[in-house]
């Protein structure tokens, strides 16, 4: 099996919870080039969120955003997947309201509808929430997202009330769960895996030739139907027990490990 197409994840996998790309990443990234070996991300974050990992990376191929909903060519989105939001809107407004963290992401940037802690915190960082969604001057019916999230940061248990409220439309939204933290929603049928064939389709690549590498269970699809599928150290067991390979090093580590097992030195899998 000849790999021609790397597709990672970002958080947790790229990268730890310092946001830090390291130097030996960006080395194997420019030897898989060298290599004729495409490297490219998919991510749970909008376009805005990866710019700078992206950069960093001197990643130029198409890339996958919001979990699959959205698949771009540097700046220009070429596919996109989008949900209306009006039949939960009352869900959202009552999160919002109990103090809950809600994000609302069209194809290009995501917004909070208030500034919480997790929101401040992240505004630090310079490139996050610089603009509030208005609730009221939302047009629900018409206006298409790509990824709402809940997040109750402080582990109130806050969150439970909304997985629960959300169950009723588990057949309209495809709906991730992390943990006792957050949940997430996108377009119904709509995942990485959908996103890596979407990608692999416009870089004329099958998605045998495709190595995923992941850490959660938003990287469950792609990894299972990608032609090598890896879990690098850190990721949670469900992942892990998919996985055709775990690494046994986490983050970056873990996916240089594997781009050297699998991808450089012969290109080949028996």
């Amino acid at each position: 099996m000849v790999v021609k197409l790397i597709v990672c994840d970002v958080d947790g996998t790229l990268i730890d919870h310092s946001e830090t790309v390291i130097p030996e990443l960006i080395q194997i990234v420019d030897q898989c080039r060298k290599e004729h070996i495409y490297f490219s991300l998919a991510s749970g974050r909008t376009k805005e969120l990866i710019e700078d990992i992206r950069l960093k990376l001197h990643v130029t191929e198409p890339y996958i955003a919001a979990n699959g909903a959205c698949v771009f060519v540097d700046d220009t989105c070429v596919l996109m997947k989008g949900f209306c939001a009006d039949p939960i809107r009352d869900i959202i407004s009552d999160a919002n309201r109990v103090g809950l963290t809600v994000t609302c992401s069209d194809a290009y940037q995501e917004r909070a509808l208030s500034v919480t802690d997790y929101v401040a915190e992240h505004r630090k960082l310079g490139n996050r929430f610089k603009q509030l969604l208005d609730f009221h001057a939302v047009d629900w019916k018409e206006q298409k997202f790509v990824k709402i999230m809940f997040m109750d940061e402080h582990r109130t248990g806050k969150i439970e009330r909304i997985r629960k409220a959300l169950k009723p439309y588990s057949s309209q939204y495809w709906i991730t769960t992390y943990s006792d933290v957050a949940v997430e929603l996108g377009p119904v049928q709509c995942n990485k895996a959908t996103g890596v064939r979407e990608l692999a389709g416009l870089m004329g690549i099958g998605m045998e030739e495709v190595m995923a590498c992941g850490d959660f269970t938003n990287d469950l699809e792609m990894i299972r139907e990608a032609g090598i599928g890896v879990a690098v150290a850190n990721a949670n067991e469900i992942l892990k027990s998919s996985a055709d390979y775990v690494a046994a090093s986490a983050c970056a580590c873990g996916v240089i490990e594997a781009v050297k097992k699998f991808c450089l030195s012969g290109n080949g899998v028996p």
